[in-house]
């Protein structure tokens, strides 16, 4: 979940050496049902190297500086208004449907090569829409490079983005609030006049609860997938938010669930059946046994993966304290 995954904009061709028969072009997919995620990420990413149209002129410098003046488990500024939950129960399907449009990849642009004119991006992780007028959150652990007090920034770095299912590009401007124990950040970004399509907050969860996962696991855009709490918790502080624990901050809570996801999926949401936040994707840990094997070498058997979520409680707390 922590690793940064790097991506450059490529096209791929699949050929096949033993084929013998002339293969029939592809029937166009007219009802959208099936996505060239390959392609997905490029036309965003594209459209605004080549055009500049909306660039943000906020850099990570300056984001990084903002942020150093806010404090740990502060309230944003304002009052952000965040949507209405909802009450009706939704088929699984509709709620990907009706949700995937509030949830973004969240990445950093390269400075363009001045040998090459060439433009890189990083991917750092998945983000989500918490008001109409560009409020969005994501992992501290996420954007660490900008919130850390003593993590440089990059200075190949030039802008951080969301990008939408939609393949339009936002910018973020500012850091609002953020949350070490509870790994949580919560930012803005320019919306140049549009308005996002939020999520609502609804409940904590109780175990045994159906939870949903939009997320972009290794860069396999808008993965969806279904699981149950198993358990909610508090954690030692020593496991908070990569050691960097604030004793004067709030219990850090996890909610852990069975559905699935992976490095890159950070900051995504996780859905009720209702279609609201009820926690936000952040880690996975590894159990397993170590025992020997029958020439008497010491193996290690990963025996399941224990995804450890944020409750929608500590993004409350953040917002309302």
């Amino acid at each position: 979940m922590k690793k940064i995954i790097a991506f450059a904009i490529a096209a791929f061709a699949l050929t096949h050496a033993d084929a013998q028969e002339t293969v029939a072009a592809p029937v166009a997919d007219t009802d959208g049902l099936y996505i060239d995620y390959q392609q997905y990420l490029g036309d965003g990413l594209g459209k605004e190297i080549m055009t500049g149209k909306g660039r943000s002129p906020v850099s990570p410098v300056q984001l990084h500086d903002s942020a150093a003046l806010l404090r740990d488990e502060g309230r944003p500024g304002y009052e952000v208004a965040t949507a209405l939950p909802g009450k009706r129960v939704l088929h699984d399907e509709d709620i990907y449907a009706g949700k995937k449009k509030s949830v973004y990849v969240i990445g950093k642009l390269k400075k363009r090569n001045k040998q090459t004119g060439a433009v890189n991006f990083d991917l750092i992780g998945t983000a989500f829409a918490i008001s109409a007028d560009g409020v969005c959150v994501t992992n501290w652990h996420v954007l660490r490079e900008i919130m850390g007090r003593t993590d440089p920034v990059s200075v190949t770095d030039s802008v951080y983005f969301i990008e939408t299912v939609d393949k339009k590009l936002y910018f973020i401007e500012k850091v609002l609030a953020y949350s070490l124990n509870n790994d949580l950040a919560v930012f803005k970004v320019n919306t140049l006049g549009g308005r996002l399509q939020p999520l609502a907050l609804g409940r904590p969860a109780r175990v045994g609860a159906a939870v949903y996962c939009i997320s972009h696991p290794q860069a396999n855009f808008y993965y969806f997938s279904k699981g149950i709490v198993a358990r909610n918790l508090a954690i030692a502080s020593q496991l908070a938010a990569d050691g960097s624990y604030n004793r004067e901050g709030r219990l850090p809570i996890r909610m852990e669930i069975t559905a699935d996801y992976a490095a890159g999926s950070s900051g995504g949401p996780l859905l009720d059946k209702f279609g609201n936040v009820t926690g936000i994707v952040c880690s996975t840990r590894t159990v397993g046994e170590k025992a020997q094997t029958t020439a008497g070498t010491d193996m290690y058997f990963q025996q399941m993966v224990i995804k450890q979520a944020i409750p929608v409680q500590a993004l409350i707390w953040l917002l309302r304290k």
